[in-house]
């Protein structure tokens, strides 16, 4: 008699604890916003994400993506870490630091590793002397604008360049335009369409000579605790990519940057990235290679 009253209370316990799948919870999932009306870098991984959330929809459910208020990336690891934001992700450059800072990251390159080589903005004072650099040591004479938290601050220091962290994203562009400093380097696939979001710079321009390579590899970071929505959106991803519409949305955002980019006609500096031999997964497969024609 007394197993029997057990079962039923075990069973309410357990209808309890799904009640609020089975009733149709929704994954709520914060993407942070874009720093400025000028920032065109975040549309695609607005896109991206819902793809992936899309994928998994029929066997996790329903999902609702929201817009952080406008941060730049040091203050939305920030927020992450403090977990304010329902499931807040951030878009940054994997470094060992953050695994020990409480996140976890999805097990997918969000841009294909191609903002790893970087063409830059020049200042007009040092367009002509960038243009006639020939070696690394040469280029190591100029100064680099940079956002403040972003890695590519500690890839560059690491590699002899002389940085300045700068808090605003939008400051960069007027900084390197009145040449405040020499260069502000960016992907290749961001380049191009912020050039045309800030247009209305005055003297703002980019140099043609050269390219930066370096391994910067780019995931969707959550504090750890998200683990589950991580986990949707990296088998998301997966399966996009198998299915191939990943890459067709990355070639529908990209084509026209990397064609603008013109890669195979600039000198190319190969330099290193430290701190990154704590990514548990082989992310280099999902590459493409920018030199080469889009397909």
């Amino acid at each position: 008699m007394i197993g029997a009253l057990r079962c039923p209370r075990i069973c309410v316990l357990l209808v309890a604890c799904l009640l609020p799948r089975l009733a149709g919870a929704v994954d709520i999932v914060t993407l942070t916003a874009p720093e400025s009306s000028n920032d065109p870098r975040t549309a695609y991984n607005v896109q991206l994400v819902q793809l992936a959330l899309e994928k998994t929809r029929a066997r996790s459910g329903d999902f609702e993506i929201r817009i952080s208020p406008p941060m730049n990336t040091a203050r939305a690891i920030e927020e992450a870490r403090a977990g304010a934001l329902p499931n807040l992700i951030v878009m940054t450059t994997f470094e060992n630091r953050l695994l020990d800072d409480g996140f976890d990251y999805v097990r997918f390159p969000v841009d294909f590793g191609v903002t790893g080589y970087r063409i830059c903005f020049v200042s007009p004072e040092a367009r002509d002397a960038v243009n006639q650099a020939s070696t690394l040591d040469a280029l190591r004479k100029f100064s680099i604008g940079q956002g403040r938290g972003w890695a590519d601050v500690g890839i560059l220091r690491h590699n002899g360049f002389r940085v300045e962290e700068v808090g605003g994203y939008e400051a960069l562009f007027g900084m390197v335009a009145s040449s405040r400093f020499d260069l502000f380097c960016r992907g290749i696939n961001e380049l191009e369409p912020e050039l045309k979001a800030h247009a209305h710079i005055r003297n703002l321009d980019y140099d043609r000579s050269f390219a930066l390579a370096y391994v910067l590899p780019r995931f969707f970071f959550s504090n750890k605790k998200n683990d589950r929505i991580l986990r949707r959106i990296t088998e998301g991803l997966q399966a996009a990519w198998l299915d191939g519409s990943a890459r067709k949305l990355w070639l529908a955002q990209y084509r026209d940057a990397l064609t603008f980019a013109q890669l195979g006609s600039r000198r190319i500096f190969a330099l290193e990235t430290p701190d990154i031999d704590r990514i548990d997964f082989d992310y280099r497969k999902y590459y493409f290679n920018p030199t080469k024609p889009l397909q």
